[in-house]
């Protein structure tokens, strides 16, 4: 229950040919018209304006110019980062946050600060004081499908932060990758344009097409680019594979993302629906969850004085994974907490899963469930 999977809705079979046939295609353009042909290295116009004018549409106005195409959303987190702090600097972070992020930041020497608040989100008061004591690099948030609860904020703490954070000339990073799998309605952010001083970074979710990590920075990130001092070479841009680009492009061609989406989106309402009802059914005591608004994972807390990655490592017997819920904190973890991700596993599938992790907690806790 963890992990990127191995298929997706677009199959791997039928990935692998599009590659081929954009690998096919980029070379005859290079023999025929030279090295002028080539892509920009940080996602091919046409690429782009297809999804600025698609799924990025609200986020963009349709500007191709205000997004830049990265490995994944982690990879552009880490453009970022590189581009706007150095080691020893303060990046404001939620204290139950992205568990990519904070190792993110940690790799780069940053310290992540954790702001006070509650599920609606940050506490601006708080948020304010850090802004001017410790004079953060950046603000990282995900405040829709938030992970690890895939919860959501309110709209008065979304625009309060957005408020502070230019009044105080911080950038603000807020990680949208999940937004699109918001499993009643659609979440407003979406069709909200990112605001001056402000990044949104996204990615297409894991599942939709096999093997593939594509992501995106919304926002006019031209700012990023210029290098610090005259006398450094040209800053590249997030590594992406052309090859990889242009098969995505021309799949959009054929058949838009959005139902592809919307199937995705509909497939993990359905499967926390079910994992919810095999962990309720086996009334596992002081076990108890937060369920999610949408997105792809569960947080679980565990009985007081379980450990999750101690648990972990007799659920690994056992052929189950998950993720420990410590190292999604920023500050004093919990770690009777875990994360389950549900998305990549059939029916059959999430009943062992559950009757694995049951298992295991009652090995250490020395009760049995009923049922």
């Amino acid at each position: 229950m963890g992990g990127w999977p191995k298929e997706g809705l677009i199959a791997g079979s039928d990935w692998d040919e599009r590659l081929a046939r954009a690998a096919t295609k980029t070379a005859q353009a290079v023999a025929l018209e030279g090295l002028a042909s080539r892509r920009e290295a940080h996602g091919t116009q046409k690429l782009r304006e297809q999804l600025a004018q698609g799924l990025l549409k609200g986020k963009t106005g349709g500007n191709g110019r205000l997004l830049t195409v990265t490995p994944g959303a982690d990879g552009a987190l880490a453009w970022i980062v590189e581009r706007t702090a150095k080691q020893g600097d303060v990046v404001l972070v939620e204290r139950l946050t992205s568990r990519s992020a904070l190792q993110t930041f940690r790799r780069a020497g940053l310290q992540p600060l954790a702001i006070a608040g509650d599920r609606n989100g940050m506490d601006p008061e708080a948020l304010t004081m850090a802004l001017y004591r410790y004079r953060p690099k950046l603000v990282y948030v995900g405040w829709t499908c938030t992970d690890p609860e895939g919860g959501s904020w309110s709209e008065e703490r979304k625009q309060a932060v957005r408020f502070r954070c230019q009044e105080a000339g911080v950038l603000l990073v807020t990680d949208d990758r999940q937004e699109m799998l918001q499993y009643e309605g659609e979440d407003p952010e979406l069709q909200r344009r990112v605001d001056t001083g402000c990044l949104s970074i996204g990615q297409l979710p894991p599942g939709l097409i096999s093997g593939l990590r594509i992501g995106w920075i919304a926002g006019n990130a031209d700012p990023l680019r210029l290098d610090a001092t005259g006398d450094q070479p040209p800053v590249k841009e997030p590594p992406v594979s052309e090859i990889e680009q242009q098969a995505l492009s021309d799949l959009i061609e054929e058949h838009p993302l959005a139902p592809l989406i919307d199937m995705f989106k509909v497939q993990c309402g359905m499967r926390m629906k079910q994992i919810t009802d095999l962990l309720a059914h086996k009334r596992l005591p002081d076990l108890s969850w937060v369920t999610p608004k949408g997105g792809m994972h569960l947080w679980v807390t565990l009985p007081v004085g379980l450990d999750g990655e101690t648990l972990l490592k007799g659920a690994w017997l056992k052929g189950l994974i998950f993720q420990p819920g410590g190292p999604f904190y920023a500050k004093d973890p919990q770690c009777n907490t875990l994360r389950l991700t549900f998305a990549f596993a059939d029916e059959r599938q999430l009943r062992q899963g559950v009757s694995r992790l049951a298992e295991s907690i009652e090995e250490f806790t020395g009760r049995w469930s009923i049922g």
